[in-house]
């Protein structure tokens, strides 16, 4: 992008001029139950009653649920819950050094609660941002060099950001734009692959600040998607909303029984009289007002919406009530429960997965002007792997090895001892069973005089 005899004004503008309309409002409304659309009164009218006094309004249930969140929360946990490795296979001195500091990096910028929230951010919002930089502490006097380190901020629409980011004809992004407010003084980022320039709104934007870009690479990885996650369903979550409120209001009118009478009433029982009784003349006739089928055809409804909610987005129900009658399942059994999910969280890799591998190339890059010493290796080959939580079932695979294994040990006690969740010193309580099998059992094995 070339900005060379370009006025603050026309850069700008070039640089939003490919900005994806993106209906952050109505997506933060459908994600916070607040916002759902079961409160809009033009939608959902109060109920016009007769009274003695003329009519009134009166207020009808309006019960929002938390679907979308629920959707969100598992889709994300299932893509990032249980972290991203870190794959390589150095070889020389330099490579294992680099891949030492991207590890080190990753941890003190807590990239694992990062990339959950920036995958929370970008199935609700559909975009998010990363906005790499340095910063003047030196975190690396153990490893023998100082320098600076590198950090990370967050960027949304919900974070106060607008995110504007700007593509050549092959689909690579040259340019990146971000807008935010500080103290009511509206300012615009522009990174480059060389500059980052700064501009602040006053009658017009005007430049404040301009910088040499030290990476060589825009210092932003850029998310999108098409639509929310929950985006294919929002009509039956909004029909399931509307039908509960429904029943909440059929419950305030019918949930105390109604009498429906024929004819002449001569009187009512008194509030509290022993053995109530309606008298009527002989041709009268009182009965229940019910529906009998009512219950039966909501509860249809309900769990047919629920199940096209939760299959339609491909979330597993995981509900203590659905969970509790399953049993000790197989591990096959498991994955199969889970296939679902763990397809659409490989559909989710393949998205956001690509931004992942872009920030590790990034954060390489910045190693290597961290500590020159280790531009050699630039091109070594680092890549993510993201972990799938999935149930086990330990008994069934301990058993299965020990069968492999001709029904020997397939653990040392040491192991063991390690894995013990009780176990704080591994060392020390091996130290303390060897001192109490000498006590119990003596030296079996006493030294041999020489």
């Amino acid at each position: 992008m070339e900005i060379e005899d370009k006025t603050p004004r026309q850069i700008i503008s070039e640089v939003t001029s490919q900005k994806k309309p993106i209906d952050h409002r109505a997506n933060l409304n459908e994600y916070y139950p607040d916002g759902h659309a079961i409160h809009d009164r033009s939608k959902r009218r109060d109920k016009v009653i007769k009274t003695d006094k003329g009519t009134e309004l009166a207020p009808v249930a309006r019960l929002p649920l938390s679907f979308q969140k629920l959707i969100v929360d598992r889709a994300a946990a299932f893509l990032a819950g249980d972290g991203i490795d870190i794959i390589s296979s150095p070889d020389t001195d330099a490579e294992r050094l680099i891949v030492e500091m991207i590890r080190r990096t990753w941890h003190d910028n807590k990239i694992d609660y990062k990339t959950r929230q920036m995958a929370r951010i970008w199935m609700s919002e559909q975009e998010v941002a990363e906005l790499w930089y340095f910063e003047d502490k030196d975190v690396w006097g153990d490893m023998g060099f100082q320098g600076p380190r590198m950090r990370v901020q967050v960027l949304s629409h919900s974070l106060g950001d607008i995110l504007y980011p700007y593509f050549d004809d092959y689909g690579d992004m040259i340019a990146f734009g971000r807008e935010y407010v500080i103290d009511k003084v509206r300012y615009f980022e522009v990174y480059l692959q060389d500059l980052k320039i700064t501009y602040r709104k006053d009658t017009d934007w005007t430049e404040v600040e301009r910088k040499k870009n030290m990476l060589g690479k825009i210092p932003v990885i850029y998310y999108y998607r098409d639509n929310t996650e929950w985006g294919d369903v929002q009509n039956l979550i909004e029909r399931y909303e509307t039908m509960i409120s429904n029943f909440a209001d059929a419950n305030d009118y019918f949930a105390s029984p109604m009498v429906k009478v024929k004819g002449k009433v001569d009187g009512f029982a008194e509030k509290g009289e022993q053995g109530k009784l309606i008298t009527m003349d002989e041709n009268a006739d009182a009965s229940y007002l019910t529906w009998d089928q009512a219950p039966e055809a909501i509860r249809l409804e309900k769990d047919t919406l629920q199940e096209l909610i939760m299959s339609m987005t491909q979330t597993p129900d995981i509900s203590f009530k659905q969970m509790q009658g399953i049993g000790n399942l197989s591990g096959i059994a498991l994955k199969m429960m889970f296939l679902d999910a763990k397809l659409k969280t490989l559909k989710h890799q393949e998205e956001f997965g690509e931004g992942v591998q872009r920030r590790i190339n990034l954060i390489k890059k910045g190693m290597t002007l961290i500590n020159t010493s280790v531009g050699n290796a630039v091109n070594l080959q680092v890549e993510p792997e993201f972990k799938f939580y999935l149930p086990s079932n330990d008994q069934e695979m301990i058993n299965m090895l020990s069968t492999a294994a001709g029904n020997r040990a397939i653990m040392s006690r040491k192991t063991a001892v390690g894995m013990n969740p009780f176990v704080m010193d591994a060392e020390k309580e091996m130290e303390d069973i060897a001192d109490e099998d000498a006590a119990q059992f003596g030296n079996i094995f006493p030294e041999e005089d020489v």
